[in-house]
């Protein structure tokens, strides 16, 4: 007879016995706990994700926009994975993460092939992405939320039972690198999911000995139990650009404990981190060990913004200063990203300035790259090959379309200013136009308005007349109207759009 059929037969005279069930498995607190570490991946996240993913394929057919998808994933999926972010730190593979992000994109892009980079749409808002989150970065994120604790040492009843089978303190593992001779901290679960996610961060925080390394807890937690420990920190002090140890008798005024054979062991410890060096400038953790608030967002944003580094120019923005003819500078960029995106509330509108910033519709070229014998002219004029620079500014039915925008526009605003390409296409407007906020804002809302409905016939011959472009200003200035006296109902006033221009332009016609 096997172990398992044994057990199981303990089990059942057990049970009949004494009356009393055995469960496998029990939940405590929305976390399932099971005999084995091994099951607990899949009685809770596995078991999470299965119910996600019946709801995703619910929504999926629903008619919702592509910002709409991603505040979905953001409102409804994430809170219930960061449940198990926060309390259940156990993801190791990234086989895992990849089958959610499969099922992610697959709801994002209702079963299409994505038009959007992955990195972009996890980017921040005002970096230019869409904000979808990284269920990976989250991870790591909760998970960095538990090495804070074995960093500042605070917490010393939970971390006294979770270091119950450790010979060494918490600073041997993360930072002298203990863990590599005493090869039972990594049989731990947990602990060896967390190690790891510090490991892979830690060489962007700190490349010198940090001042809140305990060299003292580091050997003699099991010993001494303290409940507080001396940091370098607290027993260091610069001199001439140079640390030096403090006195035993200062030291002594705060650690009253303090022995000279501890001191020697500081000592000594202080000779060998001072070759490496230490860290004096505030850093990125040294902040978040000092904070208890939004400690998962400020964590995730950072790990956003190191894993998205190299995406700061983003290629789209190369291609737009290739047609264009000039550089755009981030600067720029960032007022498109920062500023003008909160101009409105509407989330069509902002969705189409993400689209044209990210040059999201499909254009005849790509159409024919991506199927053999498709032919590759334009839709509009039929006479040149449909790049996306040409389906949206020279071609010359195009181009019909934006003189007629270009003409009405300087008559609505009273000004007279030159046609450029990212005036229309990217709401980039420079000195030459002299306007002020209110202009740059009408402004901003007649170009949507023409994007969004030359969009509408974006695969037609048919150019938009001047009739559909004013009807859509006009939702456009209605929903603006709506969401003022929504504001200032609800006691959050927000500046007033002033529309009389606008309104003197159509008395006029």
């Amino acid at each position: 007879m096997t172990n398992t059929g044994f057990n199981s037969l303990i089990i059942s005279y057990n049970e009949n016995m004494t009356g009393i069930s055995i469960s496998k498995k029990i939940k405590y607190l929305g976390i399932w706990l099971t005999a084995k570490n091994a099951q607990l991946l899949e009685n809770n996240y596995k078991l999470m994700w299965r119910e996600i993913k019946q709801d995703l394929q619910k929504w999926q057919n629903l008619n919702i926009s592509l910002l709409g998808r991603t505040a979905t994933i953001k409102m409804n999926i994430l809170p219930k994975m960061l449940s198990l972010f926060q309390n259940l730190p156990i993801i190791r593979s990234m086989k895992t993460i990849a089958e959610w992000n499969k099922d992610l994109s697959k709801f994002i892009w209702n079963g299409k092939k994505p038009r959007i980079r992955y990195a972009t749409m996890t980017e921040k808002k005002d970096r230019g992405g869409f904000g979808l989150p990284n269920l990976k970065l989250y991870a790591d994120a909760c998970a960095l939320t538990w090495i804070k604790d074995w960093c500042n040492l605070k917490k010393e009843n939970i971390l006294n039972i979770e270091c119950f089978d450790l010979r060494r303190g918490w600073h041997a593992y993360i930072w002298y690198d203990k863990k590599r001779i005493e090869k039972f901290f990594g049989n731990h679960f947990i602990r060896s999911s967390l190690i790891k996610v510090w490991e892979k961060y830690k060489k962007y925080m700190y490349d010198k000995t940090p001042l809140w390394i305990s060299p003292l807890e580091e050997n003699n937690r099991k010993l001494l139990g303290w409940s507080q420990w001396p940091t370098y920190k607290d027993i260091l002090i610069k001199k001439n650009n140079e640390f030096q140890i403090r006195s035993i008798e200062e030291i002594k005024r705060s650690y009253r404990n303090l022995t000279w054979l501890q001191y020697a062991q500081i000592k000594e410890k202080f000779v060998i981190d001072n070759k490496v060096g230490f860290c004096s400038n505030e850093k990125f953790w040294d902040k978040i060990l000092q904070s208890d608030k939004k400690e998962i967002t400020k964590i995730y944003d950072k790990l956003l913004e190191w894993t998205n580094a190299a995406e700061e120019v983003k290629g789209c923005m190369v291609k737009w200063a290739q047609n264009i003819g000039h550089t755009i500078t981030i600067a720029e960029w960032e007022t498109l990203w920062k500023k003008k995106i909160k101009y409105t509330y509407a989330w069509d509108l902002k969705e189409n300035w993400l689209k044209s910033f990210h040059r999201w519709y499909i254009t005849p070229q790509k159409l024919g790259k991506m199927y053999k014998g498709t032919k590759n002219s334009c839709w509009k004029c039929k006479d040149h090959i449909g790049s996306y620079y040409h389906a949206w500014w020279t071609c010359q039915e195009a181009g019909k379309f934006w003189k007629m925008i270009h003409t009405e526009s300087q008559k609505i605003l009273g000004k007279k200013f030159p046609m450029k390409p990212e005036y229309y296409l990217l709401n980039l407007t420079d000195s030459e136009t002299q306007f002020n906020i209110n202009d740059d804002k009408l402004f901003t809302y007649i170009n949507t308005a023409a994007r969004i409905i030359f969009a509408k016939h974006w695969k037609s011959q048919l150019i938009p007349g001047k009739e559909e472009w004013l009807e859509k200003i006009e939702d456009i200035r209605d929903m603006d109207e709506l969401t003022f006296l929504l504001k200032t109902y609800r006691g959050q006033p927000i500046k007033r759009t002033d529309w009389d221009q606008y309104k003197k332009y159509m008395d006029m016609k």
